[in-house]
């Protein structure tokens, strides 16, 4: 059999490297497309298991949820801020806003109001409160005080806790708006009834001192300050709906 030449054998090696670098490609695609394609519900279950390397797998595959669950777990600050930036970048919107505080506050990065509001624009309603305040102050980009009014009173109409208890504040005060303590109590009290910390201490004090019109209530006052004493240090979700007021 006659022999190769050498560079034919060193275009076979060639052929034989493009082949296995082709293949272990087409691999690696497969395994992050069988992590993408998880659904929610399993990798919710995969923390629920503490299964931290199959979590971390498809978290840098590129599955938004898993990375986000990370950040979520994490006590170290930078860590968390590298996850969420990787969910973020993959489209999860409570990441986005997650790193739009991040970067508001200096948490786990340098603080930067630009990014801040930069992230907090592609978060969606959850978003609109924070890129509100910073559009009516002119925080990390153009100050445009009506726009800013407008977008916290329509985060407060999509129910979010912190708009409805900045209007409260407004109303409270004439800030931006007319005073109107009934206003104030009716904004206070629908953010108390999303378990909002600050509306359920507000509540609190006035019900013991008799503002805002309301008649003094020890109990009332008593139970709303413990309520709002176990909210803070409840590692448990207090986003959902509770009548404390009708």
């Amino acid at each position: 059999m006659k022999a190769f030449s050498k560079s034919t054998q060193w275009i076979l090696a060639l052929a034989v490297l493009i082949a296995m670098a082709t293949g272990i490609k087409q691999y690696q695609q497969h395994k992050q497309n069988q992590a993408l394609a998880m659904p929610d519900a399993a990798v919710q279950q995969l923390k629920l298991n503490a299964a931290q390397s199959q979590l971390k797998e498809i978290a840098n595959a590129g599955h938004p949820l898993a990375a986000r669950l990370i950040a979520e777990q994490t006590e170290d600050k930078q860590e968390a801020a590298k996850w969420y930036e990787k969910s973020a970048e993959a489209g999860d919107q409570k990441s986005r806003y997650q790193l739009g505080l991040a970067y508001l506050k200096g948490t786990g990065v340098t603080q930067n109001a630009q990014k801040a509001r930069l992230w907090f624009s592609t978060a969606g309603k959850q978003g609109l409160y924070q890129l509100g305040m910073m559009t009516l102050k002119g925080e990390g980009g153009a100050k445009d005080q009506a726009k800013g009014i407008a977008m916290v009173e329509t985060a407060a109409q999509n129910h979010d806790p912190a708009a409805i208890y900045t209007l409260g504040n407004w109303y409270r005060y004439g800030d931006y708006v007319n005073q109107d303590l009934q206003l104030a109590v009716k904004h206070y009290k629908q953010a108390a009834n999303l378990q909002y910390v600050p509306a359920l201490q507000e509540l609190a004090l006035a019900l013991e001192m008799g503002e805002m019109g309301l008649d003094i209530n020890p109990a009332q006052a008593h139970s709303l300050s413990e309520m709002a004493g176990h909210i803070s240090h409840c590692k448990q979700d207090h986003t959902n709906e509770v009548k404390v007021f009708d």
